[in-house]
């Protein structure tokens, strides 16, 4: 029946684009709800501009210091790239507040791609003529640490900012981890982009255990 072969088509598709892609896997980042959105974005912007050794001008990132953590960074100057990084970073943080406001668990799924032309085909009409080729996924599994409530005013101050200086260092270690590693695995990387600095990425979201939470379909 043409479903089934559409969805042939379809995993056939999925396990060819995943071959020989570089994958890490960062270690987990614990930090409190309210700290999710900024460490996310922090670490997605080091991510973009340590990739971005591409397009007809010179990189310009722009060193940036958190309004909310006591850090610095480089943030990439492009705008598309930026304008989605700050759209799923604030997408993934309000995933604690509704869906998964119980399990306080979940990892975002950040894939580096490029694309080529399909063969012609009548499957082309469904999937689109471009295939994206994933060639390097970073997943950064977030856990929620919930804030300690008391009585005494002062002591729930001391306990954000006990919470803040923890979420920098958490944050801290997932850069670190990302620095590392990107300037360790360079072998993999296509021929650097033409028409804009950092390769083309996709965000998505899942579960620890790899479940999909939105955005796409995350092969294992």
């Amino acid at each position: 029946p043409a479903v089934v072969k559409y969805l042939q088509h379809i995993t056939r598709f999925l396990v060819e684009a995943m071959l020989n892609v570089e994958e890490f896997v960062c270690p987990e980042v614990r930090v409190a709800i309210c700290h999710v959105k900024e460490a996310i974005r922090i670490v997605l912007h080091t991510l973009v501009v340590c990739r971005s050794i591409g397009g007809h001008r010179p990189v310009e990132p722009r060193s940036c210091s958190s309004e909310v953590l006591d850090l610095a960074f480089m943030a990439t100057d492009e705008p598309e790239a930026e304008q989605e990084i700050e759209a799923k970073a604030r997408q993934f943080s309000e995933l604690f507040e509704g869906s998964l406001a119980n399990t306080g668990r979940a990892q975002l799924v950040f894939s580096f791609y490029t694309t080529k032309s399909r063969k012609q085909s009548i499957w082309n009409i469904l999937v689109g003529s471009d295939e994206k080729i994933v060639f390097e996924q970073w997943r950064f599994p977030v856990v929620i640490q919930p804030l300690r409530r008391y009585p005494n005013p002062a002591d729930n101050l001391k306990e954000e900012s006990n919470s803040q200086v923890w979420a920098a260092q958490q944050t801290q270690q997932a850069l670190q981890f990302v620095i590392g590693k990107v300037n360790s695995k360079v072998d993999h990387l296509p021929p650097a982009p033409q028409t804009q600095a950092a390769y083309k990425f996709d965000i998505t979201f899942a579960s620890l255990d790899g479940r999909d939470l939105g955005g796409g379909i995350l092969p294992q």
